[in-house]
């Protein structure tokens, strides 16, 4: 396995937890489809740092979940 491709695997099952864990501190049963979003988009965030382009996906994720599961 390349070293790379083995990276992301790393950085996507530690990005499942901590999104696992944000909702469950949250009070929030996401949907499978909401919890991959988050997850894809902590993983970018991890290997490719930070840009203002996934700040702003983040700030617009953070919007419709709190308008999704807490009203």
């Amino acid at each position: 396995m390349e070293k790379n491709n083995k990276d992301r695997i790393i950085a996507r099952q530690s990005m499942s937890k901590l999104s696992l864990d944000y909702f469950k501190e949250c009070g929030i049963c996401p949907s499978l489809s909401d919890l991959i979003k988050i997850t894809a988009m902590l993983e970018h965030f991890i290997i490719d740092g930070y840009s203002k382009e996934l700040v702003n996906k983040f700030e617009a994720m953070d919007e419709y979940i709190m308008k999704q599961y807490k009203g």
